[in-house]
Parts: structure tokens; sequence; C-alpha cells
């Protein structure tokens, strides 16, 4: 390949690169996560104490013949540092911020996106994509007695006020232990077998 074709190849994939970053087109192939995010003042701090062993111990599944068991990041070959996602982010109906991508778009912007995405809401489900990872990653079919059914995680969450923090006064917390159940949802198995994730 001669020097003038590596240098056209390169002009072309920045271009096409910053045409992505210029239209604000978070949800490009190229990314995983979108490019902006939206500061939004609040006069508390809330911190998510991660349980090391809860973690280590896995996540809390119900089969669909009753039985229970724990998927530890292991059976699913998550990173240990990726693997706190699914119980601290995704149960809670917090996972990637899809919603910061549209905010103050101009209009131009708007109109070039919904070339692509139709409604300003569209974003994955999150209970939806949980069932979808999971049960594909383990193998389980919808008719399959191991076919996970509901996921049960819990956190702990640690609210500060602001006022305190530049006192440096960390005597005064809100410790909050936060609860969350998904179960499968029967309307879901169209998508299932049409094997579409989004």
């Amino acid at each position: 390949m001669s020097r003038s074709t590596v240098n056209r190849i390169l002009i072309a994939y920045l271009m096409v690169i910053w045409g992505a970053v210029l239209v604000r087109c978070d949800q490009f192939p190229m990314t995983w996560a979108p490019m902006y995010s939206v500061y939004t003042p609040n006069p508390t701090i809330t911190v998510t104490i991660r349980d090391q062993e809860a973690l280590e111990k896995g996540i809390l599944v119900t089969h669909r013949d009753g039985s229970t068991s724990y998927l530890t990041r292991q059976d699913l070959n998550i990173p240990k540092r990726s693997f706190w996602r699914i119980p601290y982010q995704w149960m809670f109906g917090s996972g990637p911020k899809y919603d910061e991508h549209s905010m103050n778009m101009s209009a131009f912007n708007w109109w070039l996106r919904r070339l692509f995405v139709p409604s300003r809401d569209a974003e994955p489900e999150c209970n939806w994509c949980l069932f979808w990872s999971l049960n594909k990653t383990m193998g389980y079919e919808p008719n399959d007695p191991r076919f996970i059914v509901r996921i049960d995680v819990e956190r702990d969450k640690r609210i500060y006020a602001k006022e305190d923090l530049l006192r440096k006064d960390t005597s005064k917390v809100e410790k909050v232990v936060q609860r969350a159940t998904v179960e499968w949802q029967d309307e879901w198995l169209q998508r299932w077998n049409n094997g579409k994730l989004f």
C-alpha cells in the first residue's frame, strides 16, 4: 500500500470521527459512551458504598423452576472493574447516560439525530438488557427451567450535605439501603424470539 493511499485512509477516518463529534453523534458506532455530560447542582453528595464481599458472591437470580443461585463475574466473563455496574447501576435503572446526549441540542442536530433515532426518548431499557445479557451469556432460553426470571440486589448509600463537608464534618450522614428487584416480563418474549436487543 502506498503512502498516499494510507494518507487518504487516515484523512477519511479522521473526517468521519470529527464529523461525529461536531454533530454530537453520541451513539456513534466507534464510541461506547455519550461524549457529553451535564452538571446539575445539588445540595447533597451521594456516595454508593461498594461491598466487595457481595460483589465476589455475585448477583442473586431466580430461575424459572423457582431455584435461586448467584451469578459471579467469572460466570459472566466480566472484568472486576466493570462487574459492579450491574448491581449498583443497571439494576437501579441508571445505565449509561443516554439522556444526556439530547440536552441543549440545536434544531439542526435534532433533525440529523431523527434520521437515526426517531424519538427523543429512544434509549435501551435497562431491565430488558439485563435479562437478555444474563440469559444469553449463560445459554438459557425462555423454555429452559434455568432461565432467569428475577434478579435481586441491594446497595448502601451515604448522603452528605455539602455544607457539612465544607466544614469537614462527616459525622452527619444519612445511611440508606436500597433494594431493587427486576422480574421478567412475558411481553419481552417476542423481542427475544426476534433476536432484538434494542
